[in-house]
């Protein structure tokens, strides 16, 4: 059984773009940066943190 890709959410401090990060990305060099300001970005929960019928998440962007 798979639960599916975990992801971490992040606030750009910079621009505030919101945006996801997975955790198969995480030994990127740039895990977490804002994928437009290259700054790192305010982190804001992570996917155990979503329950059913929660949409607070929804619109942050895959990067």
């Amino acid at each position: 059984m798979t639960w599916g890709t975990y992801y971490f959410f992040y606030d750009c401090p910079e621009c505030g773009k919101k945006y996801r990060c997975s955790f198969e990305d995480m030994s990127e060099d740039t895990f977490g940066e804002c994928p437009d300001c290259k700054v790192q970005g305010t982190f804001v929960g992570e996917s155990k943190d979503v329950v059913a019928g929660d949409t607070r998440f929804a619109d942050y962007e895959y990067v």
